[in-house]
């Protein structure tokens, strides 16, 4: 299995995505598969549309939505194949608490993970809940 992580350029990528316009896994997929690297996508957010909009239509997901799509990656034995992890927006503070963890089991599972944070911190809480600065 260590063979198979080190030839391996698998991704997984946990930050927001919108319909209309280019950020987060929208904007970070096709980049990444040009560059040779499979990519699996986790949606933090499904929003209509990035933040600095007027109006915002959509879906955060919570803790338990990721754990159950973190559980049927783990059960299918999924987990150990990645070699890179990308984390960016993220819009609720137990999904922020659950993906330290997907951190963490990733380094344990792969000490040698690359390991990407994008904080999209924003301008005085613009981005984010001030909940998720703290």
């Amino acid at each position: 299995m260590t063979t198979e992580i080190n030839n391996c350029r698998r991704i997984l990528s946990i930050q927001s995505h919108v319909v209309r316009g280019y950020v987060g896994n929208k904007s970070a997929t096709f980049p990444l598969q040009v560059l040779g690297y499979e990519v699996d996508a986790i949606n933090s957010v499904q929003f209509s549309n990035h933040t600095q909009y007027p109006h915002i239509g959509g879906q955060i997901l919570k803790c338990g939505e990721l754990k159950e799509l973190v559980n049927g990656l783990r059960n299918n034995g999924l987990l150990c194949k990645y070699s890179h992890l990308l984390t960016g927006y993220i819009g609720d503070p137990s999904f922020l608490q659950e993906t330290a963890a997907v951190v963490k089991e990733l380094k344990a599972l792969n000490p040698q993970l690359v390991y990407v944070c994008d904080p999209v911190m924003g301008d005085h809480g613009r981005f984010v809940s001030c909940q998720l600065i703290h």
